[in-house]
């Protein structure tokens, strides 16, 4: 008896073993056990058997990815047996018509500026058609397969629906995603929409056109993905509120972005307003992680098309308003995404007038970005050129952060990067050569050896000396190894140096053509970067008003750049130009007569000791009394770039004039001011590895941009 009992228990044992491990070396994929695996089992993979598209019952021997998503428990790993290797699975069937995922609801409330958009929260909304669809983690695992998995919409723009949305978190390899269509579809409320009385967007219109490939609210977690040949799409006649008409992330919409080694590319974005060809990451509004990274990875030849449009390639909204989450961008190439005017069938043509066309490659909202040895390239960003108040441009080039009527976005740093040949074509006009617009960021930080192009600094956050507001210094560029000035034909081989992919076309830049994947670096790019560890030196300046003080930092700034410079009669020339300036402006056309800027007690500002900062810290951009602050030194960089001072290059006033210009201590020419001067040195260690995982030279210097050159 205990021999039998033995007997029967090493049998159980087995039988358990088996099912848990499927479809391994040596085991029979027609075992239905074996195959499908144990759905009661959450650490056991279930094994897909079949490339069919539906939801075959247990027990039949046969496990379809249709079927595995639905049995899966929370986070259960799916598989994919060895026969499978290199197939497609072709989706024909709607697993969800409203597919409930998070998302922002915002509202309008009337500033002395003008309309300003703020956050009711993150609530439930319908995203529409699906192909897939769970509510739960989700891991889809084709790592065993040398060639992997593609997971195919096939019913096109006449049958929409986006490939996957997971109300949860994803964890996907070496699986390729296609033929996406995720189109917003009228809701048709029974009450007029947008309801007047509604002020916010609690009433959705339409579906939520988001994510052409993959939506996820959630983490998404992509590891040898690729996401190629999707679209979203909200057409004109579908009606909608605020935030829910806009349509995002061609391939991949989420909460959170976890992207290594994948391809994003030849995917699309048409609406009024858009966002994010390739990758749209809200980046961490509901999440605790608060990074979105995106490495060795190529984001090309996504195209974006609206009058409210932004990031062709990559979208960051950095955790959503108020929020400071950071993007992370690492050994990626980001080249010819494309960001378009929307076509007429889209908006009337004369709504184009009023738009906004920003970031080819990569645009940032809010929070943080940090970049390093990534290569930006041969971006295009086409609109309709304008400027609004304070000269703030509506189009803006390779990489852009916002220009906020209110605090935004915090940093920018790159380091070991090509930005180069991102371009904006003014439509019917001009086009001009600019890689880099910094929008109203704190601080642009290098982390030197950088090839640039051009950077726009025109719209950085302007210096402010209270303390604990972030400095008064900004430009922390250049840095050891930087050049500015650079032509992507000096450090990019774009003869014969370009890998491109063997399947994907661009919708972007070069549209119809093969896309590219990356550039080999040439010239002084290569053998730049050293191999150790370094520091980078960052200067921060401030200054306290004593309790009897009246602020005249602005004058005593003029009169040292002057002494410093020797510019001899700048300060009393800037001084009058200035004041002849706020004298002449009119805030308000519509009254007869000139109107001045007021200060926070409504008297007139007319004079430079007049023009203030008024604060409060965190909106005071937003705040009429502080735009003579903002044109001083607007203005004041203007002036300093006519001056053409030699070593001064487009930064200005950087890291090292600040430190030259002031000192710790009480001001001399004002003892009630108090600056503090201060140097901080910030860590920075090279990349072991580039693009293609290719080990970087340990004991020799390295090349700029994403690609080593062996």
């Amino acid at each position: 008896m205990k021999k039998f009992l033995t007997l029967s228990i090493l049998l159980l044992f087995v039988l358990v073993l088996l099912g848990c491990q499927g479809g391994g070396p040596g085991v029979s994929s027609d075992d239905p056990v074996v195959t499908i695996g144990d759905s009661t089992c959450p650490t056991c993979p279930l094994i897909v058997n079949s490339l069919d598209d539906q939801e075959t019952l247990a027990g039949s021997g046969t496990m379809t990815l249709r079927a595995a998503l639905a049995q899966a428990a929370d986070s259960q790993p799916i598989t994919f047996d060895p026969s499978l290797n290199g197939g497609i699975i072709d989706l024909s069937t709607v697993a969800e018509v409203h597919s409930m995922l998070k998302g922002e609801v915002m509202g309008m409330k009337d500033e002395p500026s003008g309309p300003v958009s703020y956050l009711v929260g993150y609530l439930e909304r319908d995203y529409g058609r699906s192909a897939l669809y769970a509510r739960k983690n989700v891991v889809i695992d084709a790592s065993a397969l040398p060639t992997g998995i593609t997971i195919a919409w096939t019913g096109g723009e006449q049958n929409p629906a986006r490939v996957l949305a997971v109300y949860g978190n994803l964890t996907m390899t070496n699986v390729a995603v296609t033929g996406g269509w995720s189109v917003a579809e009228d809701l048709q409320q029974p009450t007029p929409c947008p309801n007047p009385d509604d002020p916010d967007d609690a009433t959705q219109c339409s579906t939520r056109a988001r994510g052409g490939a993959i939506a996820v609210w959630g983490t998404a977690q992509l590891i040898d993905c690729t996401l190629y040949d999707n679209h979203v799409l909200k057409p004109a006649a579908v009606p909608s509120r605020s935030r829910d008409s806009g349509a995002f992330g061609g391939g991949l919409y989420a909460d959170i972005v976890e992207l290594k080694n994948c391809i994003v590319s030849g995917n699309t974005v048409t609406a009024s307003g858009v966002s994010g060809g390739g990758v749209f990451s809200v980046g961490g509004a509901e999440s605790e992680t608060n990074i979105s990274t995106i490495e060795r990875s190529a984001i090309t030849g996504n195209q974006i098309s609206g009058f409210m449009a932004y990031g062709g390639g990559v979208y960051s909204d950095g955790g959503g308003i108020g929020k400071r989450n950071t993007l992370q961008l690492i050994n990626t190439t980001i080249a010819r995404n494309t960001v378009d005017i929307a076509p007429t069938s889209i908006v009337p043509s004369f709504l184009n007038k009023m738009g906004y066309w920003r970031g080819g490659g990569v645009y940032m909202s809010n929070g943080s970005l940090y970049m390093q040895s990534c290569t930006v390239a041969e971006n295009e960003v086409t609109g309709v050129p304008r400027i609004d108040s304070l000269d703030r441009p509506n189009l803006a080039g390779g990489i852009a952060a916002t220009i906020g009527n209110a605090h935004a976005v915090e940093a920018m740093t790159i380091g070991h990067s090509i930005v180069v040949g991102n371009t904006v074509q003014q439509e019917g006009g001009v086009s001009y050569d600019q890689d880099i617009f910094t929008g109203s960021l704190l601080h642009f930080k290098s982390s030197g050896y950088n090839r640039f192009g051009v950077i726009d600094f025109s719209q950085l956050l302007v210096p402010v000396g209270v303390p604990t507001w972030e400095s008064l210094s900004r430009k922390h560029y250049p840095k050891e190894g930087d050049t500015e000035g650079v032509l992507a034909a000096d450090v990019l081989n774009l003869t014969d140096g370009i890998t491109w992919s063997e399947t994907i076309f661009s919708t972007g830049g070069d549209a119809g053509n093969l896309a590219v994947l990356h550039y080999q670096p040439r010239g002084n790019a290569l053998d730049q970067i050293p191999a150790s560890p370094y520091f980078v030196a960052e200067t921060y300046a401030e200054y306290s008003l004593g309790p009897d003080g009246i602020d005249t930092f602005p004058t005593i700034m003029l009169d040292r750049i002057e002494a410093e410079y020797g510019l001899v009669g700048f300060a009393a020339a800037f001084t009058a130009d200035f004041e002849t300036f706020l004298q002449t402006v009119d805030t308000d056309e519509e009254t007869a007569g000139l109107q001045p800027f007021r200060d926070s007690t409504g008297a007139p500002i007319l004079t430079l000791a007049e023009a203030q900062w008024f604060g409060p810290a965190e909106t005071w951009p937003k705040e009429l009394a502080n735009y003579p602050y903002i044109e001083f030194w607007h203005q004041l960089d203007r002036a300093l770039a006519a001056a053409n001072i030699p070593g001064m290059g487009s930064e200005l006033l950087d890291d090292a004039a600040w430190a030259k210009l002031f000192v710790t201590g009480a001001l001399p020419e004002n003892p009630e001011i108090m600056m503090t001067v201060t140097t901080s040195p910030r860590f920075v260690v090279p990349q072991v590895a580039d693009q293609l995982g290719s080990v970087r030279p340990a004991n020799t210097l390295s090349d700029i941009g994403a690609i080593e050159i062996p």
